[in-house]
Formats: C-alpha cells, sequence, structure tokens
C-alpha cells in the first residue's frame, strides 16, 4: 500500500475505504462480502491465510478440501473388495458344510472317503480318520510312539467361528499354541483319555 492510499482487500484484489471494511480475524481490511466463505451453505470467516480462489469465488480451507480432496471410493489399500469378502465367506462357509457332512456320513476329512470300524480311528468326537490318513496338518509327520497326533482348531484367533479341527503333531502343535512340547507329552502321559491323541 502507498504511502496516503487505501489497502487492498486480500480477498477481490480492490481498493478497500474505511467505509466499507470489515476488519478479518489477522487485522486485515476486507469488503464486507468478501470476508466470508462463499460456498453455498458455509459462511465461514475468511483470513488472508485461509482464503482460496475457485472459479471466481472465495472460499475456505474447509471447502477447498472438499472439493480437492482425493476422492477414491471402494477398499483403501490392503483391504479387501465386496467380491474378495463374498468370496472368502463363500469357501468358509462350504468348508463348514464338508466338515459337518463328514461327520455326519462318518468320511475322512483328508481322504473324503467314508471309514469304518477296522480302518479308521476317531480322533475327537465324530471325526474319523483312515489309520493312513492320519498326518500332522503342518508337516505331514505321521504318529508313532514319540510323537502324538493332537487335535487343534484350525483358526483359534476367531472365538466365534465354528470350530474345525485339525491334527497336529506335538512340536507343531507346541509352535501354534505356544507352548512346550514336553508338557504336551506328559498331558498324553498323564491324562490320555482327556486329549483326543494318537
Amino acid at each position: 500500500m502507498p504511502w496516503g492510499g487505501a489497502p487492498k482487500c486480500p480477498a477481490c484484489d480492490r481498493t478497500v475505504y474505511p467505509m466499507e471494511q470489515v476488519i478479518a480475524a489477522d487485522r486485515r481490511p476486507f469488503h464486507v462480502n468478501c470476508v466470508r466463505c462463499q460456498s453455498k451453505g458455509c459462511g465461514n470467516d475468511l483470513t488472508a491465510r485461509s482464503l482460496h480462489k475457485y472459479e471466481g469465488y472465495n472460499i475456505c480451507d474447509k471447502c477447498h478440501e472438499m472439493i480437492y480432496i482425493d476422492k477414491r471410493y471402494g477398499p483403501g489399500d490392503g483391504m479387501e473388495t465386496m467380491e474378495e469378502r463374498k468370496k472368502r465367506e463363500e469357501e468358509e462357509r462350504l468348508a463348514r458344510e464338508r466338515a459337518e457332512k463328514a461327520k455326519r456320513e462318518r468320511r475322512c476329512p483328508e481322504c473324503d472317503q467314508k471309514t469304518f470300524d477296522g480302518d479308521s480311528e476317531m480322533l475327537a468326537p465324530d471325526l474319523y480318520y483312515h489309520k493312513g490318513c492320519i498326518k500332522c496338518k503342518e508337516c505331514s509327520r505321521q504318529p508313532d510312539e514319540d510323537t502324538p497326533i493332537m487335535m487343534a482348531p484350525r483358526d483359534q484367533e476367531d472365538v466365534f467361528a465354528a470350530e474345525i479341527l485339525e491334527p497336529y503333531c506335538k512340536f507343531c502343535y507346541a509352535k501354534k499354541f505356544k507352548t512346550s512340547a514336553i508338557k504336551i507329552s506328559e498331558i498324553v502321559e498323564i491324562a490320555p483319555d482327556t486329549s483326543y491323541c494318537i
């Protein structure tokens, strides 16, 4: 502003005379109509810092962000889409149905063949495996005197999910449930009837 001249309005760049000026929050003179956000329904007070031009209108920071915000719809990075979620839920439902069918029809969960009294063993209530199909889910180790097979839930994190049991050797069981393999062998020797293991 030259000496003796009137200041310029930061919003419209025209001269602000003392009779028509309004002092904004940052103590700069504005025209009465220029000191408010001109976006429809907003009306926030403007300062020289919060002033933005958009299509000839003066708008505030909030309205400027709403106009230029990154408008991506759908899941964010790393999240599953609706199609992926439906597919996952459908696969989980089919797995539960197969497990229930296997229990009802006394089928081996490993090979999906029917089991009979002579060729199978019950590892959990209503869960029969052929003797040749009994192996650890993680390392495929067969049971022997030193490595008993124990039944454990597939997904221990989701406590509300239907429990689908799978066989594990004592070492993989210890890794999965963060317990000592020595304690597991003690449990098997002390109380073999209370835990389902071979």
